[in-house]
């Protein structure tokens, strides 16, 4: 058994059995501060302009596997007898990640707006080595307001959103800095889209959209995307930068503007229930689209969509070009109890595969460990608890190049946040995978230390 496995119980219960506390939210990506209790008022009542900066210290088990792919001898690296899949960037690394600049609230007569670049954006950025460097993951308008997950409903409301935004089904408060398997595969990265959705009374929510939709590729399941395809694996020359990975299928980030008929359509329905002590809130949704026959990918001469499914003469066992996912959230708030759980049911192409996710995590105020120079230092603390996994309906042939996308996945991720000063805090997390290959497990483990600053 993993040694660390015992030490994953132990958080749990921690987690489970800490006291009650009255404690700020811990957010991570998908909001640059640690926000007040989201059920108290909907978000961007106030116009800001703020940012973040992200430094790392990440360690990488290594692992590799031959690929049975014939690829032609001038697509071997220099040395080498054969293309293989390896970790990422095995090993010790400290990195600066990304640093962002945010500008969002409302903007007055019930408009709220917001707009997010990032620049370097080392952790999405797919392929790692050779993809944009400045990347506009926001831009939004929005009339009315939104009321996200566990925020109590004044009434019926109704609001309408057009532009850059994430999927309504996306995990909005995330606890860790890194992803579970289906925060990676499915919704990770925002769409253009029309959006519209509001209420009827404070219970029951709906939620529709028309949108681009992302296009199918693959990355790593860990932290750092990986290489494919990238000008220094060009045949004849191949110097990579950085190595494959063991890519999971996944949505990609928007490479153009889509303006063909083939828009993605989603609805989704749902219910909130609770009071200032606790919350639940419940959510079915589906989406679909057709596929691509090809799809443009940033930084590499690979394409997505359903080119990457033919896998260069050796295809998986895929038909049509229709792609779906059905699936229900799940979250919960007791006291400084954090619950999210995700179910997800998808085909691509007729590939089918399902999973879940589930994170627990608790918010324990340390009420200033001490002053330093007016400023409160040791706030909050975080325990985080998370599992996912996706099972794969398909088998993936032997010699088809990226032979990891139709493996089982497992994924335990634990962690602790602590909040150091107002707007500063640290996480170290371990994520412990299992990846279930034809001939054995693979264990692409990863720590990761993460230290975040905004303003």
């Amino acid at each position: 058994m993993n040694p660390l496995f015992p030490a994953g119980a132990a958080l749990l219960a921690v987690v489970l059995a800490a006291p009650p506390a009255r404690a700020q939210e811990v957010v991570a990506g998908e909001q640059e501060t640690p926000a007040p209790e989201p059920e108290q008022e909907p978000s961007n009542k106030r116009f800001r302009i703020g940012g973040e900066i992200k430094a790392h210290f990440r360690d990488s088990q290594p692992e590799e596997l031959r690929l049975n792919f014939p690829f032609p001898p001038s697509f071997i690296p220099p040395g080498q007898t054969a293309v293989f899949a390896r970790t990422v960037a095995e090993g010790k690394s400290f990195e600066v990640s990304t640093a962002n600049l945010v500008a969002e609230g409302e903007l007055g007569g019930g408009v709220s707006a917001k707009v997010e670049v990032h620049f370097y954006d080392l952790y999405n950025r797919n392929p790692t080595s050779s993809d944009d460097r400045v990347f506009l993951r926001q831009a939004w308008v929005r009339f009315g307001d939104k009321y996200e997950s566990l925020q109590a409903q004044p009434g019926t409301t109704l609001y309408v959103l057009f532009g850059l935004a994430p999927r309504f089904s996306k995990q909005v408060t995330r606890r860790l800095e890194s992803y579970g398997l289906w925060g990676t595969a499915v919704g990770r990265f925002e769409q253009p889209q029309l959006e519209a959705g509001g209420s009827f009374g404070r219970h029951v929510y709906w939620r529709g959209m028309v949108g681009n939709g992302n296009p199918v590729f693959f990355r790593d399941v860990n932290a750092l995307a990986g290489d494919n395809g990238t000008p220094e694996r060009v045949p004849g020359d191949v110097h990579p930068v950085y190595e494959s990975g063991f890519p999971i299928l996944y949505d990609a980030k928007p490479a153009d503007l889509n303006v063909s008929d083939r828009f993605e359509v989603g609805g989704g329905l749902g219910a909130r229930f609770g009071d200032s002590e606790w919350g639940l809130d419940l959510l079915g949704w589906y989406f679909q689209r057709e596929m691509q026959d090809e799809a443009r990918i940033r930084g590499t001469f690979y394409e997505g969509d359903l080119d990457i499914l033919r896998g260069a003469g050796v295809p998986l066992p895929f038909s049509g070009n229709d792609k779906r996912e059905a699936g229900g959230n799940l979250e919960a708030r007791m006291w400084g109890l954090r619950l999210f759980a995700q179910y997800v049911d998808q085909e691509i192409a007729e590939l089918p595969r399902h999973g879940f996710e589930v994170e627990a995590a608790y918010v324990i105020s340390l009420n200033g460990l001490f002053a330093y120079k007016d400023a409160s230092v040791g706030n909050w603390i975080q325990p985080v608890v998370r599992y996912s996994e996706i099972r794969n309906d398909f088998d993936s042939p032997r010699e088809f190049p990226g032979q990891s996308v139709g493996w089982d996945w497992e994924k335990w991720d634990f962690g602790l946040r602590f909040g150091i000063v107002t707007g500063v805090d640290l996480t170290a997390e371990y994520a412990l995978v299992k990846g279930i290959g034809r001939a054995r497990t693979f264990r692409p483990d990863e720590f990761l230390m993460t230290l975040r600053a905004s303003f």
